[in-house]
């Protein structure tokens, strides 16, 4: 039975981007604003997992940002805590699954691995989204003293902004599986932004 990747990654985007506005309904709380990033986090109503969400805003284009966060073979230029990144298959322009391997946080825990469909949207408005989502690959079984994760979401969402900046929003709903104390499982969910800001970065030093 041929999987419908499409379906998949396209229900992950609509969900990411209901759940992206501020507002009453979505229930995001403030957990930090500080050196120009705001961080929101909240309880994913679907499982009851947490979920980050963090904003910021840098002077680069849009596209220079879609070429480094949209590319997985690029992921360990700017964050330390990936062992390793590739794409698996390539499933049209925009759509492949890739693979990602992610160190552990503390000594003597597993490393967490991912297995997840990714497509890259452009709006009509401009506006680029960068969208994640875990899969089951026939091809990517489980390895040996590797926990396999699941990324319930995770998204770059690209916005130009009429004062030649553009704002950066990143959600993430992570499950790093297995036997995991609390304590690590919210040093998983602070990586996220972590990550963000070592992208930001990254193309604030390398691309001009």
């Amino acid at each position: 039975m041929q999987v419908n990747y499409e379906a998949i990654i396209d229900e992950a985007k609509n969900k990411m981007m209901k759940w992206q506005e501020i507002n009453e309904q979505n229930m995001w709380e403030l957990f930090q604003n500080k050196e120009g990033y705001v961080v929101y986090t909240k309880k994913n109503p679907e499982n009851g997992i947490n979920m980050n969400r963090s904003q910021t805003e840098i002077a680069r284009t849009p596209e220079q940002i879609l070429d480094l966060v949209a590319d997985v073979n690029k992921r360990p230029l700017y964050d330390e805590r990936v062992e390793t990144a590739h794409v698996i298959e390539q499933i049209d322009a925009n759509t492949r699954i890739i693979y990602v391997r992610i160190k552990p946080p503390i000594p003597f825990m597993n490393s967490r691995d991912l297995v997840m469909v990714q497509k890259v949207y452009k709006q009509n408005d401009g506006i680029y989204i960068v969208c994640s989502k875990s899969i089951i690959h026939q091809k990517t079984p489980p390895i040996n003293k590797v926990e396999r994760a699941e990324m319930h979401l995770s998204g770059w969402i690209i916005i130009p902004q009429p004062n030649q900046m553009t704002k950066i929003v990143t959600i993430q709903c992570f499950d790093p599986r297995g036997d995991v104390p609390t304590s690590v499982t919210n040093q998983y969910a602070k990586l996220q932004t972590d990550m963000m800001k070592a992208a930001i970065k990254y193309i604030a030093l390398n691309y001009k």
